[in-house]
Formats: structure tokens, sequence, C-alpha cells
């Protein structure tokens, strides 16, 4: 079911990006990710949210980094003041170079 503004489910975002629900739980775990939590503590998830686990899933998968070296990355992209579509954009540009 979509939240309004944009705002997608657990579920939604598994589907979306086709992976297990359980792997999105993960990230959040690993603080690579914050969903917001509506008053039933459901999470939901942002467009921005779904960039997040687009970078994370083209950083593990097409780049091989586990999940420590994926929030090495993003710690130094947010010291570059980098946002997650410019990290992605500069990863795609130097896939190749990895």
């Amino acid at each position: 079911m979509k939240k309004d503004n944009e705002h997608f489910l657990i579920g939604e975002v598994a589907k979306k990006v086709g992976i297990h629900d359980q792997t999105i739980r993960m990230y959040e775990r690993k603080n690579l990710l914050k969903p917001l939590r509506t008053a039933n503590n459901t999470r939901i998830f942002t467009k921005n949210d779904l960039t997040r686990i687009n970078a994370i899933i083209t950083l593990t998968q097409e780049v091989g980094l586990n999940l420590s070296g994926v929030k090495m990355v993003f710690s130094l992209a947010r010291k570059l003041k980098m946002n997650d579509d410019e990290l992605l954009d500069f990863v795609y540009d130097h896939i190749n170079e990895f």
C-alpha cells in the first residue's frame, strides 16, 4: 500500500529494488538507513531512502564492498557533501576503475 507524499511500506520497497525485506531491516540495524516511523512504529520509506538502498545494492553487488565498506563510503561522501544521487553517479562513472 502506497502512503501519501511518496512514502512506501517495506514490502513495496523490497519489491521495487528486488531484495528481501529482511535485507532492508539489516541495513537499518547496520545504521546504513533510517526510515521514518509511524505512530504504530511501522517503517515508511521516502524516495531518498530508495536512492540510499539502491546505492547500498550497487556498492555491494556491483563494486563488491561489504557493509562496513559501504558505511565508510557513505561517511566519505557525507564529508565531501555528496548526496546519494551524486554518490551513485560517481560510482557509475567510475565502476570500471574499481
